[in-house]
């Protein structure tokens, strides 16, 4: 191992760090800052939807900007400082006219989605670049510590609420607190990345936009991978407005038991961190991730038989093993099937596929909420999930019966 991969992991961890810092200081919580302003199940699965359909418009531009651009470290650092003022901003949501809260709060979290489409694309391309060997690992020991630091500041945060807020006005000043909480861990975080040591590469063959996307599906195990991926983001991503909706609506869950919740969770994330990067390493990605997507096809399922939030809080928190897995390789995997070059362009046409699915999944998984109620929502959720998880084993199957046929 060189001293500079030990220095750019050393900075690469604490950049995550910080980064997920912010994070915590506004997302996990953002959807009861909804409801406390007056937002209702419509406006929490709008939420969802309305990311997703900014990201399809700005992941594309936003990949072959990134892919013509020599200096990738400069526009992945700046994207972040510019995240950082946007959630400041939510600082000032309070002090408005009633009538403007709920849509001012769901305009920024939109906007918000302009410059995380370009990290999202930036980062991954940097990671690849940086980090041309034993990615899972890295990403492993990033999330590890990640996941240390961010659940003692999400126990925190919830201990805060739980103690030091008695009514709605208490707990609006602690989210306009952690909103600048926020804003100076991501400032942080923009001077930490800025430390990485990267050498910009030239992209001598870049792939015009005209013709694109013909070039890209190409790639057999692109092309396999991301219809795949894609199926099976349906289905995740359906589940999140309404988990949302099951814990805070139907269990009436307050900040304290969703950082009790997240907390579970992560901490069961921090032990898979350690198992499924070895697992990746012996039985290669196309495997593992038809475990890990059939293991959160269950989650919908456990959240039907939580009937309060201490049974919640525990099933929950065991499916943070599979969450885990699969976030960490569905990373690798997707790093494995698209070349070094004009990477961002692959990763570009991903990132807008699955930013589809969010923008129609969430509204879906709401239609079915309004036609027969959460409990029959999260079950067919859960079927979405399972079809995204046979996708894998298929694509897994063919993979393998492709390599016997070539032995």
């Amino acid at each position: 191992m060189s001293d500079d991969f030990k220095y750019n992991l050393k900075v690469f961890i604490r950049f995550g760090i910080l980064f997920e810092i912010m994070n915590v200081f506004y997302n996990p919580y953002a959807m009861k800052f909804l409801e406390r302003i007056g937002g209702n199940e419509f406006d929490i699965s709008l939420i969802n939807s309305t990311k997703g359909i900014i990201m399809i418009f700005t992941a594309l531009p936003a990949a072959f900007f990134i892919n013509r651009v020599r200096d990738k470290q400069k526009i992945t650092a700046n994207v972040v400082l510019v995240m950082a003022f946007i959630i400041l901003s939510m600082v000032f949501i309070p002090i408005l006219p009633s009538e403007y809260k709920v849509l001012s709060f769901i305009i920024i979290m939109t906007i918000l989605m302009v410059p995380i489409a370009v990290f999202n694309i930036s980062y991954q391309n940097m990671t690849g670049e940086v980090f041309p060997k034993r990615r899972a690992r890295v990403l492993s020991k990033r999330s590890i510590y990640t996941i240390i630091f961010t659940t003692i500041v999400t126990l925190s945060s919830g201990f805060v609420f739980r103690y030091l807020a008695d009514d709605n006005s208490d707990y609006i000043f602690i989210y306009r607190v952690f909103y600048f909480l926020a804003f100076v861990s991501g400032v942080s975080a923009y001077f930490m990345f800025k430390k990485l040591k990267y050498t910009p590469k030239e992209n001598k063959e870049l792939i015009p936009f005209k013709g694109s996307l013909k070039k890209v599906l190409k790639n057999k195990r692109y092309r396999k991978f991301i219809i795949s991926s894609t199926i099976f983001h349906f289905g995740w991503q359906m589940g999140w407005p309404l988990f949302s909706i099951y814990t805070i609506k139907t269990l009436g869950a307050d900040e304290f038991w969703l950082a009790i919740i997240s907390v579970g969770s992560a901490a069961v994330m921090l032990i898979a961190h350690r198992i499924w990067p070895k697992l990746i390493e012996k039985f290669g990605n196309e495997k593992i991730v038809f475990i890990c997507t059939l293991g959160m096809a269950l989650t919908p399922i456990l959240y039907v038989l939580s009937k309060n939030l201490v049974v919640l809080a525990i099933f929950s928190t065991s499916t943070g093993f599979f969450t885990a897995g699969t976030i960490t390789v569905l990373f690798s995997d997707m790093l494995a099937v698209t070349p070094k070059n004009n990477r961002a362009i692959y990763v570009g046409y991903y990132n807008v596929l699955t930013n589809i699915t969010l923008a129609i999944s969430p509204l879906v998984g709401h239609f079915f909420y309004e036609l027969k109620g959460i409990v029959f929502a999260l079950i067919i959720t859960s079927i979405f999930r399972l079809i995204g998880s046979i996708a894998f084993m298929i694509r897994e199957r063919s993979e393998r019966k492709f390599t016997v046929t070539l032995d």
